[in-house]
């Protein structure tokens, strides 16, 4: 397979992206993010996403969650605005208006993947291209392995989209064995963000960050405290919070790769063992990754 290039994403550049905060600046100067996720089997990771969401900078964070877990979140995230979703009337009646007027949307994160949130998927891409063509949007988690299932899915996607998956997932949605898509992840993170038009993070070990004009990145660093579950839910929260700013998908998904990446090295130093560090460990941290740069 044909050799390629990326570049590894440094401080420099990672601080060359990270947006400004005036002194003269209100929330409405640092966008809208919505959030949509959680279920009832996994509230944690709509928890780690929305919090995520609030430490990036964003201005305001909405989040879309099943009426089953609104009270503990709500307890919990008190800085938050919440649309409470309770059966799927409910989602067909207010889908257009959770996309209307947000800068960026994060989709997929703890939402399972049973009918219902199939069916919201696919209405919620449907509003975004028909009806908020303008909102960037982020497609993790479980919305990846729901979107793999569906026929002719790239077409699916509205523009500046940011797909967010792992190797299994990868895996998923190109149809590939494992085994060949750890021995050319960047020919084929190139390739198929090409190929489906949109922003590409393959996610592991040296994080590969793949543009649909043929760019890539890469984080030119690893270490094992990233592999607990629920990092990815982190990463996604934050990824949308910077997207909203109105960063452009590819520099907003290397900003927030570096990000992550640096404040799980934070939280390691924090807590002494990478086996111990938490992704609530590394939400603490990504005020301290910012100021680093």
């Amino acid at each position: 397979m044909k050799t390629h290039s990326a570049t590894p994403i440094t401080p420099g550049l990672a601080g060359s992206l990270l947006p400004e905060r005036p002194n003269d600046s209100h929330k409405g100067t640092f966008g809208k993010a919505l959030l949509i996720a959680g279920s009832k089997q996994f509230p944690g990771a709509a928890n780690l996403a929305i919090r995520a969401a609030l430490r990036s900078g964003v201005g305001l964070v909405y989040a879309a969650i099943p009426e089953s877990i609104y009270i503990p979140l709500a307890a919990s995230i008190p800085e938050a605005i919440w649309y409470v979703l309770s059966g799927q009337e409910d989602i067909n009646q207010k889908t257009s208006a959770l996309v209307s007027g947000k800068d960026a949307v994060l989709v997929g994160p703890g939402l399972g993947q049973v009918n219902q949130t199939r069916d919201l998927l696919l209405t919620v891409l449907s509003n975004l291209r028909e009806q908020a063509a303008g909102a960037a949007l982020v497609v993790d988690a479980d919305a990846l392995n729901l979107l793999s299932q569906q026929p002719g899915w790239a077409n699916l996607l509205p523009n500046k989209s940011i797909m967010t998956p792992h190797e299994m997932e990868f895996s998923r949605l190109t149809g590939l064995p494992l085994e060949e898509i750890h021995a050319n992840r960047m020919a084929l993170a190139l390739h198929y963000a090409q190929e489906w038009g949109q922003t590409l993070i393959l996610k592991g070990a040296n994080t590969l960050i793949a543009s649909p004009d043929g760019d890539c990145r890469i984080l030119p660093f690893a270490h094992s405290a990233l592999a607990h579950g629920g990092t990815g839910d982190v990463m996604a929260g934050l990824l949308v919070g910077l997207l909203a700013q109105g960063l452009a998908p590819f520099d907003a998904a290397t900003l927030a790769v570096w990000l992550h990446a640096r404040a799980a090295q934070l939280a390691l130093d924090a807590i002494g063992h990478p086996a111990a560090v938490l992704p609530s460990d590394i939400i603490q941290q990504l005020g301290r990754a910012m100021s680093s740069l």
